[in-house]
């Protein structure tokens, strides 16, 4: 019974780490040198395709604008969006547009 139960708990384990997105690999700094950054324009169109799909709480201006901190920091580390990168330019954008007080224009 004992190896039944260790067994299952390594299972789960390798299950869990397979699923995990791997954020080790490189490092991103934003680059907000040039044009400020739109909500309209830039940010609400990456915010559509890419995370209120999984996250409906981030399909309005206000409700996003809220979860700045947290939206900042998740797409910094890479931890999202998961199933895919965002660009460089995608993420600046996001970032971007956070760092400077996350508008809405």
């Amino acid at each position: 019974m004992k190896k039944l139960a260790i067994l299952t708990l390594l299972a789960v384990t390798f299950f869990v780490a397979a699923c995990e997105k791997d954020n080790t690999t490189g490092s991103y700094t934003p680059n907000c040198d040039g044009t400020a950054k739109s909500y309209a324009t830039d940010v609400a169109p990456l915010i559509s395709s890419y995370c209120s799909g999984c996250h409906s709480e981030y399909s309005t201006y206000a409700k996003l604008s809220a979860s700045a901190g947290k939206v900042r920091r998740v797409i910094v580390d890479g931890s999202m969006p998961q199933g895919t990168t965002l660009s460089t330019a995608q993420k600046d954008a996001i970032v971007c547009w956070i760092d400077n007080g996350a508008l809405n224009n």
